[in-house]
């Protein structure tokens, strides 16, 4: 995905992983509906194997998402997210 793809969200010195990319161009830039938090699904395995996903609460469209991923995507929502009103909930 091309960074001017996603013009006023993502600035030109972020360099992000593509599927955190991918989450906040839906998230920060997509319908209308989209524009807002998502949330984080986890499932984990009773050996503790765990998997994430972010959500869209607009459209339910599910984004796997891996350990470094979510990092990423916390840093920028807590850096970027309020001001923009989009991003990812923890709670």
């Amino acid at each position: 995905m091309e960074q001017s793809e996603l013009p006023g969200i993502i600035g030109d010195d972020e360099i992000l992983r593509p599927t955190v990319r991918a989450i906040l161009a839906h998230l920060c830039g997509g319908e209308e509906r989209c524009r807002q938090f998502g949330f984080v699904v986890e499932w984990c395995e009773s050996r503790g194997d765990c998997t994430y996903a972010v959500v869209c609460p607009g459209c339910s469209l599910q984004f796997l998402v891996s350990d470094e991923d979510l990092e990423e995507l916390r840093r920028w929502t807590d850096a970027e997210g309020n001001a923009l009103v989009c991003g990812v909930r923890w709670e």
